[in-house]
């Protein structure tokens, strides 16, 4: 709420080189000595540091120190009141806002910031600071404070709350707290979020599977007929007893907390039991059984919060029965594309279908939203459009809390942007964005602001236009026919060429720049793993052999070297550091490109790949090009089926070696083969096993290895290569009883010493 006065202005007079800074009003001017800042006689913590913070920022102002004081020290014609307390005027203790909000009123000489019993009155501290006297906080050790001689403040009386109560930037930036307050933004996952007791995926902590899976496999979800590691058995009495149980002994060694999650593991596959299919009512929704078993365990803790996912299989709301007054929902975008709002997918089973249920029935909803490319965290990301439509759908539908999914412990890609306007968003959805992203970019970059926004812009329309998706599991091997084409990156060099010429002689800018860049240079490096040879590859020809070209290392080495300069600590969610990357890069470039006697020969296949994971369709098998850890890239794909490829080299041929080269990515529940046998024949028609290749099972959960071996020197024109797929996710795999994916990439035949 907001009252309106007669404007008038209150004016900050510096005369910094006779140290006698002044408060003026008017025509008539006050020395600042005479000031004072009053806190409560018994300022919380958060207090004391708001008043703290004013006076260091208005000391970098002005060079004038103002007294801090408690409420019953001796009043002052001429007082920064912060927080409410005796001096705070009698006529608003009725219109105060939330936890976080804040009241600030500038009148004839008194300025009074206060707020709620959270932060509100250190946000009301740095919201003064920011609108009315010009600081600029864009990112931990980079801020804008202004030299003045005068500062116009109007007349103003401002109540203003938050649009979510809680709201989390999940960014390395904000693991400096002190920075993380002048952005507004709480903290839950990270040490310090003294709110929440537990945090996601606890179910197998509240009933560990290492404990009481071999004495009572009843606890736990039935698949396909047997009792597996993957989810909890939620008709089961005693798993809920063991959970309340659990809660409590944990609720004594941390009181305070407020939310206690009890949701899902990381996996697929609910219980198939009988009884959880009743505690579905006869729903095929998950969510009906998890929110039943869920209000059980609220019943027992009325006086806390307890959490649950509504993630991939229970993102569905339930249609027979409703969260309790004391169930939090945390709601999962991990599915959405990126490259458009939330709000334009209009099917039935869209996310915002599912949000309008789920806002239908439950009063407490925290939204977990992602905003990072996972496995390429470096790389460049183009989803900054839909930040503010997606976090407006969210307001709209009454989410009450939003946790952004950034990437903390490590430098990411466009890094101080994403986690400023993000918070600036969380804080009011309806901002203009455009003017607050052009403020940072002015006041971060400098003279290099155009030259970065043409490049972020430029990579927003090519995606627009291209009409291609953008998931948080894609590389910039996938974004070459959207907006990392060539001619494209071309273009991007070009502006950052400008932008690092624009900032020359300013080693600050200069390195900010650079921090911008890196995206680039790492998405050239992972494009040349696709392409190999050619321009935007790493081969070349040398007479009658291919050599790793020379800038191409060059360019790894610079990477590397800048990306451990500037904190990168891992380009992949599951952790690479820049030098291991930068040592898998360089074997990868000598050995991805391989000339043997299959190279380019024709193959038939038995059962064709996925089509979402052909490669490049027919003769990837044979190309002579080795696939990186991408997936999506030069490998073929054949769900629970098995590989069975026939190779024609034409002639009968002699050689002594057969191989094949297969991936395992656990996480993404790719499984190297269990078998290979390669058999030979003259007619393709009766074929002899010549290698056969055995219990193939490895631990690594990413590798790349070819099984082969040097054979008896045979002649034959037909080769044929059956690779067995484990068919199901192993009973210890995330994914137990899913679908098992087996990888191929080259076929190899060859004479070798």
């Amino acid at each position: 709420m907001k009252k309106f006065f007669p404007l008038f202005l209150l004016l900050v007079s510096l005369d910094l080189s006779a140290q006698d800074a002044r408060f003026g009003v008017g025509g008539q001017q006050f020395l600042v000595a005479n000031y004072q800042i009053v806190i409560p006689a018994t300022a919380s913590v958060s207090e004391a540091k708001a008043a703290s913070e004013l006076q260091k920022y208005l000391m970098m102002i002005t060079g004038v120190k103002l007294d801090i004081v408690g409420e019953n020290a001796p009043q002052t014609a001429r007082e920064i009141v912060v927080g409410y307390s005796g001096r705070y005027p009698v006529s608003v203790e009725s219109e105060r806002p939330g936890p976080d909000g804040f009241e600030i009123i500038i009148t004839l000489p008194d300025i009074f910031i206060a707020g709620g019993s959270h932060k509100g009155t250190l946000y009301g501290v740095y919201e003064f600071l920011e609108k009315y006297v010009g600081c600029r906080f864009w990112a931990p050790g980079a801020e804008t404070i202004p030299k003045s001689s005068f500062i116009s403040l109007p007349l103003v009386h401002r109540i203003e709350n938050p649009a979510f109560g809680s709201r989390e930037v999940y960014y390395a930036g904000m693991e400096d707290q002190d920075f993380a307050d002048k952005m507004r933004s709480d903290r839950h996952a990270w040490k310090g979020g003294e709110d929440w007791g537990m945090w996601v995926h606890t179910m197998f902590t509240l009933v560990p599977p290492e404990k009481y899976f071999e004495s009572h496999p009843e606890y736990y979800a039935l698949m396909g007929g047997k009792r597996t590691k993957t989810q909890l058995c939620l008709s089961n009495h005693d798993v809920l007893q063991i959970t309340i149980g659990e809660l409590k002994r944990r609720m004594k060694e941390k009181p305070l907390a407020k939310y206690w999650s009890v949701s899902q593991m990381d996996t697929f596959g609910s219980c198939e039991c009988d009884a959880c299919k009743m505690a579905a009512s006869g729903s095929p929704n998950a969510s009906e059984g998890m929110i039943a078993f869920v209000n059980k365990v609220a019943a027992v803790f009325t006086d806390k919060v307890i959490s649950t996912l509504a993630y991939q299989y229970t993102r569905k709301a339930p249609e027979h029965v409703k969260p309790a007054e004391n169930v939090n929902i945390m709601l999962c975008t991990i599915e959405c594309d990126r490259s458009k709002p939330l709000a334009a997918d209009t099917s039935a089973g869209s996310f915002p279908a599912d949000l309008r249920r789920w806002s239908a029935i439950a009063g407490d909803i925290l939204v977990w939203d992602y905003v990072i490319q996972f496995t390429n965290m470096i790389g460049p990301f183009p989803n900054l459009k839909v930040l503010q439509p997606n976090l407006q759908l969210f307001k709209k539908h009454h989410v009450a809390s939003v946790f952004e999914q950034g990437c903390h412990g490590t430098y990411s890609e466009n890094q101080e942007l994403r986690q400023y306007l993000l918070a600036k968003l969380l804080w009011n959805p309806d901002l203009d964005v455009d003017s607050v992203r052009n403020l940072f970019l002015n006041g971060y970059y400098g003279a290099a602001a155009p030259f970065i926004g043409r490049y972020l812009a430029g990579m927003e329309s090519a995606l627009a236009s291209s009409g291609k998706t953008l998931w948080i599991y894609d590389s910039p091997m996938q974004e070459t026919d959207a907006f990392l084409n060539p001619d494209q990156i071309r273009g991007y060099n070009e502006l950052f060429n400008k932008a690092e010429a624009a900032v020359t002689g300013d080693s600050a800018l200069t390195g900010r720049v650079a921090r911008a860049r890196l995206p680039l240079q790492y998405a050239i490096l992972e494009i040349s793993k696709k392409y190999i040879t050619g321009p935007e590859g790493f081969l070349e020809q040398d007479g009658a052999r291919m050599t790793v070209r020379k800038d191409r290392l060059e360019q790894l080495d610079e990477f590397v070297t800048l990306a451990e300069k500037y904190g990168v600590t891992s380009v992949h969610e599951r952790g690479l550091p820049p030098a291991e990357y930068g040592k898998q890069t360089e074997l990868f470039f000598k050995n991805a490109y391989l000339c043997h006697l299959a190279k380019e020969k024709p193959y038939r296949l038995t059962d064709p790949p996925a089509a979402k994971y052909a490669a490049d369709g027919p003769g990837s098998l044979t190309d002579g090009k080795r696939g990186s850890s991408n997936y999506h890239v030069l490998w073929q794909g054949f769900e629970e089926n098995d590989l069975s490829a026939v190779v024609d080299l034409g002639i009968s041929t002699t050689f002594n070696y057969v191989g094949a080269e297969f991936l395992q990515d656990l996480a993404s529940w790719i499984f190297y083969p269990e078998k290979l046998t390669v058999s030979v024949s003259a007619d393709g028609l009766q074929f002899r096993s010549v290698a056969v290749f055995d219990s193939l099972t490895f631990s690594e959960p990413l590798l790349i290895r070819e099984t082969g071996k040097k054979i008896a020197r045979e002649s034959a024109r037909f080769i044929r290569f059956d690779a067995r797929n484990k068919g199901k996710c192993p009973e210890w795999h995330i994914g137990h009883g899913g679908k098992a994916w087996l990888f191929a990439d080259e076929l190899v035949v060859d004479n070798r010493p």
